[in-house]
């Protein structure tokens, strides 16, 4: 049966017209074939409508397996990874789907320098950029790499009530800062999330009422 596969081969067979004037290649392949469905008159015509309604829908699959984050496909008594055995995944283990899904952007950003351009938000990665190195430093290994205070006080030689006191006063200057640019926002009619709204009349979420959230 023939296969259309180009634009100029659809001119060719008249299923695309000069009048159509120019378009995207999958908006031309998208009219040629409505255009064959609509001219299909014996079996092989039929067949061939099918042909392609397939040949579409496997390179819709394929479009969204390539852009698919989610757990590993390999069968766990092949020898899965033992990081695919957690019911929590841990950090590394999300840095890992994101590559194995072809996104590089996290890895790339993955140090406390760039922690701001792992964030969505414009206005909180400008306040987190415009954050102390030392800062940085804490909010990554703290709460990205979820490492406890004990165990990040360690590693540069302080006490973990240290730690703790500063890991506090960041979160309230991020928080107030945060609450300012909400705020504004909401002065000028902008958008905001139910968690940004939420967080600009109450405050942080308690951990219950996140938990109920989820439900």
């Amino acid at each position: 049966m023939p296969k259309y596969t180009e634009p100029p081969t659809f001119r060719e067979q008249s299923f695309i017209t000069e009048a159509d004037g120019d378009m995207l290649h999958r908006e031309a392949r998208a009219l040629a074939i409505r255009r064959i469905e609509e001219s299909a008159r014996t079996v092989e015509d039929f067949e061939n409508v099918l042909y392609w309604w397939d040949k579409l829908d496997e390179n819709r699959e394929r479009r969204e397996r390539d852009h698919e984050i989610g757990r590993s496909t390999v069968p766990l008594e092949w020898g899965a990874d033992e990081l695919h055995l957690f019911d929590r995944p841990s950090y590394d283990m999300v840095l890992r789907r994101l590559l194995l899904a072809g996104d590089f952007l996290d890895f790339i950003f993955d140090s406390p320098e760039t922690i701001h351009e792992l964030v969505t938000d414009a206005d909180l990665s400008e306040i987190l950029k415009e954050l102390k190195p030392h800062l940085k430093n804490m909010l990554y290994y703290l709460f990205l790499r979820d490492d406890s205070a004990t165990e990040y006080a360690e590693s540069i030689g302080q006490t973990d009530r240290n730690i703790r006191g500063i890991r506090e006063t960041a979160l309230k200057k991020i928080r107030k800062l945060y609450g300012a640019v909400l705020a504004y926002r909401k002065e000028n009619s902008l958008p905001l999330t139910l968690d940004e709204k939420h967080f600009l009349e109450n405050g942080v979420r308690k951990k219950k009422e996140s938990k109920r959230l989820d439900r």
